[in-house]
């Protein structure tokens, strides 16, 4: 089925350059190929599994992503004499987050190499960078050394009450500027160590690499409750995401505005992401104020209605939590009384077609885990879009990013939850552009997000 297969390919995400060609921000924009986690090359390849595997595993991934996001992330004071419960560790990681190399720290006279590379997770959920450390103890397991920070030549230790510390609302770590950080409940994984200053490298968009001296970064020495598929070849995080101590901020250490990229229906397509590079401009780039959110890490968008098939569905005043945006959830959430509402219009949709969605007594064995499914009747191909109707943009999203279609079924990729959040899937096939420069403070905005249709797949 092009559908099934379109839609697993999606899998691959954040595929293809977003090369942009106007105003451009310093001669080296940061350019970090991002690998999917189906793909052979990716540390997460869970090998040769079936199609319905992948989508069950992209539904965990979102049930995942909503439980350590919104209901119980939390960050308490690290105290040096605390006993295990209290200790700050590790994100659960499953098999839907998007990783690249970075080098980190300096070990001439290694021929070429001006930092040993870690695999990190990108996530626009998260403002901290970290890497597992050597000394580590409690440690998840790691293919590959811990990072030797101590035989570093760029390596900086920051003293626990240094007025450089970025954390200073944080106990130390023993003598050190510390940080930590818990994640879900019963048990909260959780990671705990020491904010240091290091050398990151990393590709750059000219040929050859870029270092970035004295950056901040996490160096944990304690994670509890991981849950890692060994064997792991994942050392730590990449953050993105808005929220924490500025300082912190990946894109305000490097001098950046901006970063950018474009999710591809292409499943073997290496994507690339823009830390930094041009304005996005053009006659079809809309734009859309980011906000503030309830989630401090998250990027949140005002969504005023949603429509399918070009009907609104009169859900003004229904988001006034704010709707997040994430390529690390991999498909939509809505608030339940919001996604009741879809859900009508959606049935309301395909009643016309004289197609009526499984119910309890009807619905196959075989189907994904998904609740709205139809019916996959023998020629049909009159799939509705669904748009999102932002604050001065629209964002259509096209079939293959909204449907799962098999032999015998049509599921929509749903999910009701605690915050309406735009998901992966619904980016595809679009170029994105988180512009820090615009936005207007005085009404809140902490910058614009700009898109337009691309075809990911192909040379931008």
């Amino acid at each position: 089925m092009a559908f099934m297969e379109t839609l697993l390919s999606l899998i691959s995400l954040l595929s293809s350059a977003l090369v942009l060609h106007a105003i451009v921000e310093g001669p080296k924009p940061i350019t970090l190929s991002l690998i999917h986690p189906f793909s052979p090359h990716s540390p997460f390849y869970p090998g040769n599994i079936t199609d319905m595997e992948k989508i069950d595993i992209l539904i965990q991934g979102t049930n995942a992503r909503m439980y350590h996001l919104f209901l119980m992330m939390r960050e308490q004071n690290w105290n040096g004499s605390s006993e295990v419960d209290d200790i700050v560790a590790t994100v659960q990681f499953t098999g839907v987050y998007f990783v690249a190399q970075v080098g980190i720290g300096s070990f001439p006279p290694s021929p070429g190499q001006k930092g040993m590379p870690y695999w990190l997770v990108i996530d626009t959920g998260s403002y901290l960078t970290w890497v597992q450390c050597e000394g580590c103890n409690p440690c998840f397991p790691l293919q590959q050394p811990n990072f030797p920070y101590n035989r570093s030549q760029s390596y900086k230790p920051i003293p626990c009450g240094d007025p450089t510390c970025p954390t200073p609302n944080q106990d130390c770590f023993q003598s050190f500027c510390g940080f930590k950080v818990y994640y879900g409940e019963d048990p909260p994984a959780s990671i705990a160590g020491a904010i240091i200053r290091e050398t990151l490298t990393f590709p750059s968009d000219f040929g050859g690499t870029e270092s970035y001296n004295s950056l901040f970064l996490g160096c944990s020495f304690k994670s509890y409750h991981y849950e890692f598929q060994e064997p792991n070849k994942i050392g730590g995080i990449l953050g993105l995401g808005f929220g924490g101590p500025e300082t912190l901020h990946f894109l305000n250490q490097v001098g950046k505005k901006r970063f950018s990229y474009c999710l591809s229906n292409f499943e073997h397509t290496n994507s690339q992401l823009y830390i930094g590079g041009a304005k996005m401009v053009g006659p079809q780039v809309l734009s859309t104020p980011l906000l503030r959110g309830s989630n401090e890490a998250l990027y949140y968008l005002d969504l005023q209605d949603i429509s399918i098939k070009n009907v609104c569905l009169r859900l003004q005043g229904s988001f006034s939590g704010g709707s997040a945006i994430d390529s690390g959830c991999p498909i939509i959430v809505l608030l339940p009384d919001v996604y009741a509402r879809v859900r009508i219009g959606f049935v309301q949709y395909f009643t016309q077609f004289h197609i009526q969605p499984y119910d309890s007594g009807s619905r196959p064995r075989d189907l994904p885990t998904l609740d709205l499914c139809f019916p996959n009747l023998a020629g049909f191909d009159r799939y509705p879009t669904m748009t999102f109707n932002f604050r001065g943009a629209d964002l259509d999203v096209q079939p293959p990013s909204i449907f799962s279609v098999g032999r015998n079924y049509i599921c929509v990729l749903l999910k009701s939850g605690p915050i309406t959040m735009i998901g992966a899937f619904q980016q595809m096939q679009h170029k994105f552009s988180y512009d820090f420069e615009l936005g207007d403070r005085r009404r809140g905005e902490i910058g614009a997000l700009r898109f337009a249709p691309q075809d990911c797949g192909s040379p931008a």
